[in-house]
C-alpha cells in the first residue's frame, strides 16, 4: 500500500513540476480518512490526457473521449482525470460532451456525493469545498448541491447511494433520499448489466441490511424488475446473503425476469437449485440427488432452504457424499461396453435405460458394485426391455 501511495504522490509531483495542478480525489481520499484500505487510486489534474502522456512513458487510453487515461508505473495503475465542468448529460447517465477546465471547485461541483468529493494533496493534506469531512464524521451519505439533479444527470448514481451506504454503514441524507424516491424510475435507465454490477456489490457490503432498507423504503426495489420480494425477505432475516443467494431467493419468491443477464453456468445453476428446492425443501436429499445434481448445487440448495427457514441438511448431505459407492457411471464395475460384448442388445436408449437402473440401485445401497451382481440383474432387465421394445437394433 506505501509503495503503491508513495508512487501516486510521485506522478501529482511531476504533473505539478510540469507546471499543473493535480490531487487524489475520491473514494481513495475518502477511505484513507476512514482507515480503510484501498487499491484504486484517482487522480485529478488540469493537464489535458494528451498533455500526462507526454509526461508518462506508460499512458493507456482507457477513457479518453471522457477526459481519463491510465497511467502505469510497475504494477500500479492509476486513473488520472482532466479537471472538468459541469455539462448535460443524455439518457440520465451520459455527458453530453467533456469540457476541460482549470479550476478544481468546477470540477468537484459535478461529482456525485460530498464525502467522494475530496481532494488530498501530495503532503496528504486534505481540501474539503463541500463539507465531505463533516458528512464523513456524522456518517452520512448526502448529493452535492440539488440531489434532484444529481440524480436526473446520472441514475446510477441511485445505486451508488445504496452502494455507500452497504459497504461505510453511512445514514442516507433526508433530502438525498427524498430525490432517490421521486426519481426512483430512472433506475430503469441504467443498463441491466451495471445494475447487476451495483447489486453486486450493494449485497458484498458489510451494512448489506442498513442498504436493503433504503432500497424498499425509497420504492427503488419494485422498479428492479421482479426481486422485490427477494430483497424483502432477505432484508428481514438476519443472515449475510450472497448476491447470488438473493437472486435465486427472489426467482423462488416471483418469476424470472427475462431482463437479467446471466452467464450460462450461472443461469444453470440458478435452474438448478430452484428445481431441488421443490424437491427437498421438506423432504430429504438422498444419494441420488446428491449425484445427479452435484454436490455444489446441492449445498447451495441447502443452505436457500435454510435461508428460506427450512431444515439444516448440510451435515447430511456431506456424509452422502462422501459414503458415495460411485461418483460416475464410468465407476460402475459392469459397464456399456460389458452388454454390448455379452448381449445382442445395440438400442443406445435401452442401454442407457439399463445403467441407469445399475447407477440408482448402486448409489441407493440396493445392490452393491460388484461384477457379478451387477451383470445378473442387467441380463434381466435387457431380457424384460427387449420384450418390451420388440426391434431393439437402433
Amino acid at each position: 500500500m506505501n509503495e503503491y501511495l508513495n508512487i501516486g504522490k510521485e506522478i501529482i509531483r511531476k504533473l505539478k513540476n510540469s507546471g499543473y495542478e493535480s490531487y487524489f480525489v475520491g473514494g481513495f481520499v475518502r477511505d484513507k480518512i476512514l482507515g480503510i484500505k484501498s487499491n484504486d487510486i484517482d487522480i485529478t489534474t488540469s493537464a489535458t490526457p494528451s498533455e500526462v502522456e507526454t509526461l508518462f512513458d506508460n499512458v493507456k487510453n482507457t477513457g479518453k473521449k471522457f477526459g481519463g487515461v491510465t497511467v502505469i508505473i510497475d504494477e500500479f495503475k492509476y486513473e488520472v482525470t482532466t479537471f472538468r465542468l459541469e455539462g448535460t448529460y443524455h439518457l440520465h447517465r451520459y455527458p453530453n460532451e467533456v469540457v476541460y477546465s482549470k479550476n478544481i471547485v468546477e470540477d468537484l461541483k459535478r461529482r456525485d456525493f460530498t464525502i467522494n468529493a475530496l481532494i488530498m494533496d501530495e503532503n496528504e493534506k486534505i481540501y474539503d469545498y463541500f463539507n465531505g469531512l463533516e458528512d464523513i464524521d456524522k456518517k452520512v451519505i448526502r448529493t452535492i448541491n440539488d440531489p434532484l439533479e444529481r440524480f436526473n444527470e446520472d441514475a446510477l448514481r441511485i445505486l451508488r447511494a445504496f452502494k455507500f451506504a452497504s459497504k461505510l454503514g453511512f445514514k442516507i441524507d433526508k433530502n438525498t433520499l427524498e430525490a432517490i424516491k421521486s426519481l426512483k424510475k430512472l433506475v430503469k435507465t441504467v443498463s441491466i448489466e451495471r445494475v447487476m454490477i451495483e447489486l453486486d456489490k450493494i449485497m458484498q457490503g458489510d451494512n448489506q441490511k442498513l442498504a436493503l432498507k433504503y432500497i424498499i423504503e425509497s420504492g427503488v426495489s419494485k422498479e428492479l424488475y421482479g426481486i422485490h420480494k427477494g430483497l424483502k425477505y432477505v432484508s428481514e432475516i438476519k443472515d449475510f446473503v450472497y448476491p447470488l443467494e438473493m437472486f435465486i431467493i427472489a426467482f423462488i419468491l416471483e418469476d424470472i425476469s427475462d431482463k437479467w443477464r446471466f452467464s450460462n453456468n450461472n443461469m444453470r445453476l440458478i435452474m438448478q437449485v430452484i428445481n431441488l428446492h421443490e424437491v427437498t425443501k421438506e423432504d430429504e436429499f438422498n444419494k441420488f440427488i446428491i449425484f445427479s445434481y452435484k454436490l455444489d448445487a446441492c449445498l447451495l440448495t441447502n443452505r436457500i432452504n435454510v435461508l428460506m427457514g427450512y431444515k439444516d441438511q448440510k451435515d447430511d448431505i456431506m456424509k452422502m457424499y462422501d459414503e458415495m459407492p460411485v461418483m460416475d457411471v464410468c465407476d460402475l464395475k459392469f459397464k456399456g461396453q460389458n452388454i454390448l460384448a455379452l448381449t445382442t442388445l445395440t438400442n443406445r436408449r435401452a442401454i442407457g435405460l439399463v445403467l441407469d437402473d445399475l447407477l440408482y440401485n448402486v448409489i441407493m445401497g440396493i445392490m452393491p458394485n460388484e461384477y457379478n451382481v451387477l451383470k445378473e440383474f442387467s441380463l434381466k432387465r435387457i431380457a424384460e426391455l427387449q420384450k418390451e421394445m420388440g426391434d431393439t437394433d437402433e
